[in-house]
């Protein structure tokens, strides 16, 4: 018997997102999923950071659970 994955919704490109850094918060655009998971929560996305420091890297990867809408 074949299994077949459900679908679910994925935060789309381009929103605005926010998430919790250490005493801080940053702020992006998801820019497209990294690694598809089971659910939204556990899917990795890629996020263009608005205010990364020098030494950080423009694009950083956040699971779904961790990003604010």
């Amino acid at each position: 018997m074949a299994t077949t994955k459900k679908a679910f919704p994925t935060i789309p490109t381009g929103t605005k997102v926010t998430w919790r850094y250490r005493s801080a918060i940053g702020h992006g655009t998801v820019t497209g999923v990294h690694r598809i998971g089971t659910t939204a929560d556990n899917t990795m996305y890629s996020v263009r950071q608005h205010d990364h420091h020098p030494g950080e890297p423009a694009i950083v990867h956040h699971t779904g659970k961790a990003l604010r809408v």
